[in-house]
This record gives C-alpha cells, sequence and structure tokens, in this order.
C-alpha cells in the first residue's frame, strides 16, 4: 500500500480513527460540585431537623407548665366570682378540701368567705411526676398582698387543684 493522501490523514489533537469493530469509549463528563450539594442539602435538612425537634420541645414544655397554671387561674376565677359548681369541679377527687367540706358547706364556708381578689398573678410554676406547684400573688380589693401555693396533681389526663395554703 502506498502512502495516504495528506487530507486523509487526521488533524493533528484529533481522536484516532474508528478502527471497525472497535468501540471507543464514551467521553469522561467532569462533575462539578456535585459533593458540594449534596452536603449543603443535608445540612439544610439537619437544620429543619434540629429545629422541629426544639419547637416540639419548647411546645411540651410550655404545655407542661401551662396546664397547671390554668386550672389554678381558673380555680380562683371561679371562687372569685361565687361560681361554686365551676371551682367544685376544678378540685381534685382526693383532695383534702371535699374531703372536709360537701357542695353546700364548700359553698358556704370557702365560696361566700373568700375575699373579692383585684388581680393574681402565677408567679413560679413547678412540675413534677403529675404533680406541680403553683405561686400566685394576690391582691384583694382591700390592696394587702399576699401570696397561696396551690398544689395541683393530675387527674387522669387532667389537673386538679389538689390543695392551697397562704404563705
Amino acid at each position: 500500500m502506498g502512502a495516504q493522501p495528506p487530507y486523509a490523514q487526521p488533524p493533528a489533537g484529533a481522536p484516532p480513527a474508528h478502527v471497525p469493530g472497535v468501540v471507543p469509549p464514551p467521553p469522561v463528563k467532569q462533575k462539578t460540585g456535585s459533593a458540594w450539594k449534596v452536603a449543603i442539602i443535608v445540612g439544610i435538612v439537619a437544620i429543619l431537623l434540629i429545629a422541629v425537634a426544639v419547637a416540639a420541645l419548647a411546645l411540651f414544655v410550655f404545655n407542661t407548665v401551662k396546664a397547671p397554671v390554668d386550672v389554678t387561674n381558673n380555680y380562683i376565677e371561679a371562687v372569685n366570682d361565687g361560681n361554686v359548681r365551676e371551682a367544685w369541679d376544678l378540685l381534685h377527687p382526693d383532695s383534702p378540701i371535699k374531703e372536709a367540706f360537701d357542695l353546700r358547706s364548700f359553698e358556704a364556708e370557702i365560696i361566700a368567705d373568700s375575699m373579692k381578689l383585684r388581680t393574681w398573678d402565677a408567679n413560679e410554676v413547678e412540675v413534677n411526676n403529675g404533680r406541680a406547684e403553683v405561686r400566685v400573688d394576690m391582691e384583694p380589693s382591700d390592696g394587702n398582698e399576699f401570696e397561696v401555693v396551690f398544689d395541683v396533681r393530675k387527674d387522669g389526663g387532667d389537673w386538679k387543684i389538689y390543695d392551697y395554703s397562704s404563705v
């Protein structure tokens, strides 16, 4: 065979001519930052999971403290407004108050004799294993402030007033 003409030669730097029966390898694609993209997505997902966990924990703690305070406020309001049945129903079934009084004597000795409050403020709450201690600053109409500590306990899924005393 003789020399091939110059136009039959592949240009310099070109891939070799195709040889029949041989498949050339596919071109190599260069990855451009895919590891960074994965790292950013994983980071965002981790931050979102942490934020959800913190929000759930905050909500749990808030509700754990809020429920005993709510029942305490509702009880004080019922007594202050003279709502005997509502106040009675907020007492724990095992409460010493329910042991010492029936509904009529509770009305006559607790509701009727209680001083009317101008304001009250639950300022400290401690919750531990289905029991809570709620400290409440009270200001009656005469302005002589005092503090009452409420012992609040779980009754099934509800918080109820077990007992209370002035400090």
